[in-house]
């Protein structure tokens, strides 16, 4: 049976309630029950780990980090895409990690002539793949910087692959000297002269030689199946020194219940992908927010919580991990139930202010100089009245809450973008259920073209997408944009 047919055999088995496909087999419908829980996502904090909104107990945890045995989280960092095996209580807020895994998507240099260098985002690839880095989403280590990137540096690369190119979520360099370098991808060819991938973008890698010494933990014939290559450059000569089968998605089969976090890939009509697990949805799926029903798209960054169904996640909650509403403001009061939950009220100037839920999930970066134990991120313990902070939001229900807040050691404008609530035309808009007085000194523009007060609000509609510009924190309104 080919994938897509076992794909359609699946949803008909899920909408009208069957259990299962003929010749499915793997998982159990009723895991969902289960306390078990198998969790991939990048690590968003510690103090315990953080993993895809859930604060792991990691006192009776084992750990192996690129294939060895490590003994505490001092091993890990933030940004690393890891899998966690563990129990989770019913909120889904808290658990407890027997096992956490990483293993680095990429190491060696970046290729010459590769490197494309943007303000906010930088592309390159390693050995032939694809990779981009983001100067806000990225964390980077051990020596890197966003601005330091440069052809034939180094770099061991952590992320999401996003049907192109791996999306690093953690970027560090690789050790002074050292030569070891590693790519993954399907054997295309391989015989005693060398071996050749096809990479997850589509690229041939190789083939390179086999060293005299090289080690094997693959079939005879690996060709088809999907390899880790460990190559050793000597003297300029790279070789392949060990290789190993690889699993193509971290889970290796996991039959228990699943929270996947990854960049969303639509490869058919409702067949989607994250990090290369193939989901579907159903009926009974639940999405938060629920505009997301309908209306999944390519490139979406989303964590999908549900159970193995032979091959496939069958997703029971899809929920967004990218803000729709962005917002640059100061803090006026912080009240905090611990380190990751509690309520950020922000100042928006003139008297008006705007309260915002923070929780485990919230990824938290710190670009300040407040950031004194330099682990380049924060807690709601340490921020402060009058720190300045930039958020990524979803609202539901009436609630605004954090998906991604950085922290910053000043900002010179106040800045919203969010969904047109009301307006009253030539007067006033309201956004995030706060209403912002303008005036017709204000600049206005659609589409980035400058227009009068009065053509603004005649192409007005509520659910526009609005950004409102306060220039020094003075309580004035100064800029209005509406993407039309």
């Amino acid at each position: 049976m080919t994938r897509y047919k076992k794909i359609s055999c699946l949803m008909v088995a899920i909408a009208t309630g069957l259990g299962s496909c003929g010749g499915g087999g793997g998982g159990d419908s009723s895991s969902s029950s289960s306390s078990s829980v198998t969790t991939v996502g990048k690590i968003d904090g510690f103090g315990s780990v953080y993993v895809n909104g859930i604060k792991f107990d990691t006192s009776q945890t084992s750990y192996e980090v690129d294939g060895e045995q490590e003994f505490d989280d001092s091993a890990l960092g933030l940004g690393m895409v890891v899998r966690v095996e563990g129990q989770v209580s019913d909120d889904g807020t808290t658990g407890i990690a027997d096992h956490i895994e990483y293993d680095d998507d990429l190491e060696g240099p970046i290729d010459n002539g590769s490197l494309v260098q943007g303000e906010l985002v930088t592309t390159f690839t390693i050995l032939g793949m694809a990779v981009q880095a983001d100067i806000n989403e990225t964390v980077f280590d051990d020596g890197a910087s966003y601005q330091g990137l440069a052809e034939g540096q180094e770099l061991e690369v952590s992320g999401y692959f996003d049907g192109s190119q791996i999306v690093a979520s953690r970027i560090e360099l690789q050790s002074d000297g050292e030569d070891d370098f590693e790519i993954k991808g399907t054997v295309a060819s391989y015989d005693e002269n060398g071996i050749a991938l096809v990479l997850q973008n589509g690229a041939i890698a190789g083939p390179y030689p086999l060293s005299d010494q090289v080690e094997l933990d693959i079939p005879e014939d690996p060709v088809g199946l999907f390899v880790e290559v460990e190559l050793r450059d000597r003297g300029g000569i790279v070789e392949a020194v060990h290789i190993e089968t690889e699993d193509s998605d971290r889970l290796e089969d996991r039959d228990d219940d699943i929270s996947l976090e990854g960049i969303l890939v639509v490869s058919g009509d409702q067949v989607y992908s994250l990090d290369g697990v193939e989901f579907v949805v159903s009926p009974t799926t639940v999405y938060k927010p629920s505009s997301l029903e309908g209306s999944l798209t390519a490139g979406m960054r989303l964590e999908v919580e549900g159970h193995m169904q032979g091959e496939l996640l069958v997703a029971e909650k899809v929920e967004s991990e990218g803000g729709e509403i962005e917002i640059e403001a100061a803090v006026s009061n912080v009240t905090a139930t611990d380190e990751k939950n509690g309520t950020v009220t922000l100042d928006l100037g003139g008297g008006r202010t705007l309260m915002v839920q923070f929780n485990n999930a919230t990824y938290y970066k710190d670009d300040s100089d407040s950031d004194l134990d330099d682990d380049d991120s924060f807690n709601l313990s340490e921020l402060m009245s009058g720190d300045y902070i930039e958020i990524e939001a979803i609202q539901s229900a009436g609630e605004l809450t954090a998906v991604k807040a950085k922290r910053e050691d000043e900002l010179s404008d106040l800045e919203i973008e969010a969904p047109l609530e009301a307006y009253a035309s030539g007067s006033s808009l309201t956004l995030l259920g706060v209403t912002f007085p303008v005036e017709s000194s204000a600049e206005y523009e659609i589409d980035d073209e400058s227009v009068s007060m009065e053509q603004f609000f005649s192409e007005l509609s509520i659910g526009s997408t609005i950004q409102l510009k306060d220039e020094g924190f003075d309580g004035t309104i100064d800029k209005v944009e509406l993407d039309d």
